[in-house]
């Protein structure tokens, strides 16, 4: 009971006021402990940021030293490529589509007829003139031959009978005229002699011409059956096959399709107000869709113009070597034709124009000091892959074409292939430039490595508080 009045008296004292008597004096005291805190959280927050500005110096310097060394290690030649300006005669070009043809191509006829036995070659093969195609089953061709030739025995035999009964009759004719002057002569059997004379000497021609028509006919069935082995007119390659064994073909029927490659011509519809200089052994040139380009030499000029495009037919015979292996027939290529008159001038390749500042400029050699100097220059008219120098060049300098994107006024070069580098040598070159060097790119690394680590450890701190 006694411990029960305790409790109830406690749980009431909790709905009286005087609680707060003993809460308020506690919770004074708990805040003034936060605010003496808050000070010295500042003053560790502050050391944090004065420890990471002062990090961040270290890698600043180490970085700043870097760039010092790379600047240091862009030093060096540059590997270029030069190409000498020249004088000659040029003329302005156009260009014009055209392509190539062969001189010797088409199909392949059969000469008789008679049914496939024999295919000797597939598509692609290379063949030689003479060399046999299609052979055909010959038994028919063979007893036609016999035929032809058992006829030709029977005229000539008819021959030799002709001849021995026209004998015959011209003997009795002379005997009858020796029997004139006599009593036993008679006028009529004299006639009749001389009628079985001409008889049997028209026989005899009728023989000779039948005999005559057998050996041409024996002739025919003797080249029919030569024929009945295709044989490739020319050098060339076969292309289309147009029959297999089992098939039947008449005199005249396709057989194969060749083409001669080694024979192609480049033929153009050139407009003609450009025909003008295109003279007769006029080499301009050729430029394939891939490969390497070519020159070609005009061959002819047909007389002849398109009522509706007022283009001119010219072929122009090529000159391939073994670079030029990827060529072939009906291949579609673009021709430099001269737009006008032939005149003498200095010329630049169009590599080596750059434009600095709205000037077109070249880097021109000096292979005494070998450096690159830079030379504004005026140009003109285009030639092919190369301009008209009007001012700043002389013949015979020597243009950087290749690496002078980057290149310095009076920076040292050194020519490319010049000691043994090559282009190779060049690449090595230019990232050492870049790099400054194995030793001060190796320095560098570890300065960007240091640096991630300490950014690292500041946003690790920075996300702990």
């Amino acid at each position: 009971m006694k411990n029960g009045r305790i409790a109830l008296r406690s749980a009431g004292a909790w709905k009286s006021p005087q609680w707060l008597i003993f809460v308020l004096p506690l919770l004074a005291a708990l805040s003034l402990g936060v605010m003496s805190a808050s000070p010295a959280t500042g003053q560790e927050r502050g050391g944090k940021q004065s420890e990471k500005s002062e990090s961040k110096k270290p890698s600043a310097e180490k970085k700043s030293g870097n760039k010092r060394r790379g600047r240091r290690g862009r030093g060096g030649p540059a590997t270029v490529v030069v190409d000498p300006v020249i004088k000659g005669s040029q003329s302005e070009t156009v260009l014009v589509y055209g392509r190539l043809v062969a001189h010797q191509a088409g199909v392949v006829a059969s000469r008789t007829r008679g049914a496939v036995g024999e295919v000797l070659i597939r598509v692609g093969d290379r063949v030689t003139k003479g060399q046999p195609l299609i052979r055909l089953i010959t038994a028919m061709l063979e007893a036609e031959r016999g035929l032809k030739a058992a006829e030709l025995k029977e005229y000539r035999a008819s021959i030799n009978r002709a001849d021995a009964q026209l004998g015959l009759a011209q003997q009795e004719l002379k005997r009858l005229e020796r029997l004139r002057k006599s009593a036993a002569f008679s006028v009529a059997r004299y006639n009749d002699k001389r009628r079985d004379v001409e008889r049997f000497r028209s026989a005899r021609a009728e023989a000779v011409a039948k005999a005559e028509q057998a050996e041409a006919e024996l002739r025919m069935a003797d080249i029919n059956l030569a024929n009945s082995t295709v044989l490739a007119p020319f050098d060339g390659v076969v292309t289309v096959l147009h029959v297999e064994v089992g098939n039947y073909v008449n005199v005249g029927a396709n057989v194969v399709t060749m083409v001669n490659d080694s024979t192609l011509e480049v033929e153009a519809e050139v407009p003609g107000n450009r025909v003008g200089g295109l003279d007769q052994g006029r080499d301009v040139d050729v430029l394939p869709e891939h490969g390497a380009e070519f020159k070609a030499t005009v061959r002819a000029v047909v007389p002849e113009e398109n009522a509706l495009s007022r283009t001119r037919l010219v072929r122009f015979v090529p000159a391939l070597n073994s670079e030029h292996k990827m060529v072939a027939a009906n291949q579609s290529v673009r021709l430099r034709i001269p737009a006008g008159p032939t005149r003498v001038a200095v010329t630049v390749h169009k590599d080596a124009i750059t434009v600095r500042r709205g000037n077109k400029v070249v880097f021109v050699v000096d292979e005494e000091k070998m450096t690159a100097s830079l030379r504004q220059v005026e140009l003109g008219e285009t030639f092919g892959s190369r301009f008209e120098v009007l001012k700043g060049l002389k013949p015979g300098d020597k243009v950087v074409v290749r690496g002078n994107e980057r290149l310095r006024p009076n920076q040292k070069v050194k020519l490319q292939g010049a000691g043994g580098r090559g282009g190779r040598g060049g690449g090595e070159s230019r990232r050492g430039r870049r790099g400054g060097g194995d030793d001060k790119s190796a320095d560098r690394g570890d300065g960007s490595k240091s640096e991630g680590r300490e950014r690292h450890r500041r946003n690790k701190e920075g996300s702990g508080s």
